[in-house]
C-alpha cells in the first residue's frame, strides 16, 4: 500500500497540476481525519462531495491541457479520469443511500489511485508539457 500523503516525488513540474494533486491529498487528510475521529457521516459526506468535485475540476484541467498540446495519449489518459470518476460517483451515491461506510480501505484505494495515476500517467503528460513549451 503507498502511503497516502502530498511528498516532492510526486511534483510533475507543472505549478497549476502540482497545486491541485497537493488540494486532492489535503482533501484525502481531512477525509481520513474525519473517519479517525468518528465524525458524523455529514462530515465525512461533505468532505467526499468536495473530493469528487475537486477530482472532476482537476481532471477537467488536465483533459484541457492534454487538447492544447494534441497530447497523444489523451484517449487512454482520459479513460483513466473517466474510469475514477465514475468509481467514485458509485461510492458516493452508495454513501448517500447508507449501504456502505466509508473506511480506511477506501480512503487508501483513492490514495493508490491518486499515486499511481500521477507517477504514471502524469508523469508521462508534464514531459509532453515541458516539450511543447
Amino acid at each position: 500500500m503507498a502511503i497516502v500523503e502530498w511528498s516532492e516525488s510526486l511534483s510533475v513540474g507543472n505549478h497549476q497540476i502540482d497545486d491541485d494533486h497537493r488540494q486532492l491529498f489535503r482533501l484525502l487528510d481531512r477525509l481520513k481525519a474525519a473517519m479517525k475521529q468518528g465524525q458524523a457521516n455529514a462530515v465525512m459526506g461533505g468532505i467526499l462531495d468536495e473530493l469528487v468535485g475537486y477530482t472532476v475540476t482537476h481532471f477537467q484541467r488536465e483533459e484541457q491541457f492534454m487538447r492544447r498540446i494534441g497530447y497523444a495519449d489523451f484517449a487512454a489518459h482520459k479513460a483513466e479520469h473517466d474510469k475514477l470518476i465514475a468509481q467514485v460517483q458509485d461510492l458516493q451515491a452508495r454513501f448517500r443511500s447508507g449501504s456502505i461506510t466509508l473506511s480506511i480501505s477506501t480512503h487508501q484505494f483513492l490514495g493508490d489511485w491518486l499515486n499511481t495515476h500521477i507517477m504514471q500517467s502524469d508523469m508521462k503528460l508534464a514531459k509532453a508539457l515541458a516539450s511543447a513549451a
